[in-house]
């Protein structure tokens, strides 16, 4: 039976069982860039999807914007049309040693969210497949990149919980949380992204790039991360078509 999705607007037979879930609209288009005989499947409200082929397999790219209340959504309708494993790609604030311009695995992630919560209890770990985390670190070193791996802070309000711009104290206690607690990255998403596959029985996994400083709020210049983000899709894809098919094919 054919399932429609209420948000993303399109039908189990329009995906496959791969996807990457991305914030930016605009890397979904990318993303076409590099899939055979792609498709975009829907424009609406933002949550941009399409698909494609890439190495004979069939992957769904699909944009939700910021957050984790959002993100959730497009994962569990995507889940709901029967994919089987979603890679997050997008960015992070830099934590620790992570540097702008690296690549940054999650390994787990601090339930900072409160959207996550509404699926699994908070003492729930958020943890991502570990398959997938392993096929994503491996492309990235193929690459060549900077690979950083480790936990991720993830939070619902920029400018309390990941930056305070104008409260210099408050901004050095962030800091300094973030080296107690020695995560490597601090985003919106990776979190919620990790409860809600494992409430729903699927995959997924987080591959981002360090795009902004966590400390003075610098950030990546425009040329070195249009290169990279284009690189982290490629290695998306490539970590998604290294996993064997899943057993519901």
């Amino acid at each position: 039976m054919t399932r429609n999705a209420w948000y993303l607007r399109c039908t189990s037979d329009q995906v496959g069982e791969d996807a990457i879930i991305v914030g930016d609209r605009g890397r979904v288009l990318l993303a076409t860039e590099l899939l055979d005989d792609a498709i975009v499947l829907n424009e609406d409200r933002g949550l941009t999807t399409a698909s494609g082929t890439y190495r004979g397999r069939q992957i769904t790219v699909s944009a939700f914007g910021m957050g984790a209340p959002i993100a959730s959504v497009v994962l569990h309708e995507l889940a709901y049309l029967g994919v089987q494993r979603v890679l997050r790609i997008g960015t992070v604030m830099t934590a620790n040693d992570t540097q702008l311009g690296d690549f940054v695995v999650a390994h787990g992630a601090i339930r900072g969210e409160g959207t996550s919560k509404s699926y699994l209890p908070v003492e729930y770990p958020a943890v991502p497949d570990f398959d997938l985390t392993r096929a994503a670190e491996q492309a990235v070193l193929q690459l060549g990149r900077p690979l950083r791996r480790g936990v991720f802070d993830s939070q619902d309000s920029f400018y309390t919980d990941m930056m305070r711009r104008d409260d210099p104290a408050g901004q050095a206690e962030l800091v300094a949380r973030h080296q107690r607690e020695r995560v490597v990255g601090i985003d919106m998403e990776t979190s919620a992204v990790f409860v809600v596959a494992r409430a729903l029985g699927i995959s997924a996994a987080s591959l981002c790039l360090a795009s902004v400083d966590g400390a003075d709020y610098s950030k990546l210049d425009e040329a070195p991360r249009q290169e990279a983000e284009l690189e982290l899709l490629k290695a998306g894809l490539e970590a998604l078509v290294s996993m064997p098919p899943s057993a519901t094919n």
